[in-house]
């Protein structure tokens, strides 16, 4: 694709990914798919390498394209009787599991294309019988929509056109997608009870490979982090991701899930497994040596502390954080770290966020381009690390406005909640939308983590702003607890 013409295929898309955000009429569904499928199909070309390597062999090239076509319409036929699987599956395939040493930044996009190319057929087919159900997002899928588009919009001034190329087809645009397909389903079971067991299951299964990985003082992938498990002082595992950040937040995310259900839900046997699932998980997180995961974890679970025992717990959590510190400072490890320079100590983020406000003042309006925040601030293969900071860097005010949007009609959602809608599932979700957030102002992965996007929106698709409409799929039960 010529580099003049990416800007208005990155624009078409994002604004049908946006119509899909926010409306539940059938014509602008389809609309919206169609352009979705005109901007986002010459992008996904422009990054993928396979398709130039395919070219080179026809053969290949033909059976790879009728497996695809079977595959998306087994897939669709698959949706249509059950579309919250397609979260369930995002989500798997967006924690970005290696798959070959070294890694590449695109093996996981396809699977993905082809999971939510499913969920928007399906979803166009139920609307055009009239079955679908109506897009709840509300205030959320807007501000969303707003994100979507100026994210997009940023490839016309980019200072870095491949990152930011990459930065709208690998996240902003499929991840938007997931969050309005994720806007047409109620925050009830199935997905609400597949959900948890699923945050659970993966945290157990990459636990259980972390501590191997400790055992043997092996790592995958990573070969920054080999070398300094070799000259450093403990060992941090990664298990099957790359990053052992990303992995302690889904440790993370996963024990405050089990917080919350063992406080908010009624008395269950099966709670004894998710308890249980806990100490690995824990060892797990343990080993990521990830401070922000720990710091996130704390965050959810507070939100969780005090909406079950409101204003004790935060007496009683703000005595024992000011014991742990000064207990901390008190030993020899504390009194080093308050020798160290602050740089040192913040394990140079606040570096990282200064560059971000020079770059911000350097371009206040617009920014430097999603994901060209490296290319901006001329230091090799760096992230901003902060959400805050990084939006405002590289899409200036604008960019930053979108991100507060998202976050005050969130707030709004976990604060108008449908009566109907279950009240311990809401706050574990309001739980796991603080700890992504808090996790974010230190590694910066906010709007790249699908987590993020799906329960924000089953947050919004909870919130008393849209009329619940029957659905034809719906169970008789279901219908009679709406009516």
């Amino acid at each position: 694709m010529d580099a003049s013409l990416i800007p208005v295929a990155g624009i078409i898309a994002a604004v049908g990914v946006a119509m899909l955000l926010v409306t539940s009429m059938v014509p602008l569904r389809v609309v919206g798919a169609v352009l979705i499928a005109a901007g986002g199909g010459p992008l996904v070309v422009t990054r993928t390498s396979l398709t130039d390597q395919l070219l080179d062999r026809p053969a290949l090239l033909g059976a790879g394209l009728v497996a695809a076509v079977v595959a998306l319409a087994v897939l669709t036929l698959v949706f249509e009787r059950y579309p919250w699987l397609v979260p369930v599956i995002a989500l798997l395939i967006g924690l970005r599991i290696p798959l070959r040493t070294p890694p590449s930044p695109t093996d996981h996009l396809l699977p993905l294309y082809l999971v939510l190319a499913a969920g928007v057929i399906a979803l166009v087919l139920r609307s055009l019988r009239g079955t679908s159900p109506p897009n709840r997002l509300g205030y959320v899928g807007w501000a969303m929509g707003a994100y979507v588009i100026f994210a997009a919009a940023s490839l016309a001034w980019t200072a870095d056109i491949e990152a930011t190329t990459y930065a709208v087809v690998a996240f902003t645009l499929p991840l938007g997608l997931l969050a309005a397909l994720t806007g047409t389903l109620l925050p009830i079971p199935p997905l609400t009870r597949v959900l948890p067991w699923f945050l659970i299951g993966v945290a157990v299964v990459l636990a259980v490979v972390a501590l191997w990985q400790v055992q043997t003082h092996e790592v995958f992938w990573n070969e920054k982090l080999m070398r300094t498990n070799a000259y450093g002082g403990f060992f941090r595992a990664n298990s099957l991701l790359f990053d052992p950040s990303l992995f302690g937040r889904v440790e993370a995310l996963a024990l405050v899930t089990i917080v919350g259900l063992l406080a908010l839900s009624p008395p269950r046997k099966i709670l004894l497994l998710a308890a249980a699932a806990s100490i690995p998980i824990f060892a797990g997180l343990a080993v990521s040596y990830s401070q922000s995961s720990f710091v996130a974890l704390g965050v959810g679970v507070l939100v969780i502390a005090c909406i079950v025992w409101r204003w004790r717990a935060v007496i009683a959590l703000a005595a024992i954080i000011l014991i742990v510190t000064v207990g901390a400072l008190a030993l020899p490890q504390g009194q080093r770290l308050l020798d160290q320079p602050v740089q040192k100590a913040s394990s140079a983020r606040l570096g990282l966020v200064e560059r971000s406000i020079d770059l911000f003042e350097a371009h206040p309006i617009q920014g430097s381009g999603l994901g060209a925040f490296a290319t901006a601030t001329g230091k090799k293969k760096a992230a901003p690390h902060n959400v805050v900071s990084g939006t405002a860097a590289e899409l200036g005010i604008v960019g930053a406005l979108t991100l507060f949007a998202v976050l005050l009609t969130v707030l709004w959602s976990i604060r108008n909640r449908r009566p109907d809608a279950d009240r311990p599932t809401h706050l574990i979700l309001a739980a796991l939308f603080a700890t992504i957030f808090v996790h974010a102002l230190a590694y910066d992965n906010f709007f790249a983590d699908p987590a993020m996007w799906v329960i924000a929106a089953l947050l919004a698709s909870g919130a008393g702003l849209l009329p619940l409409v029957r659905d034809e799929d719906e169970s008789p039960a279901l219908t009679e607890s709406i009516a």
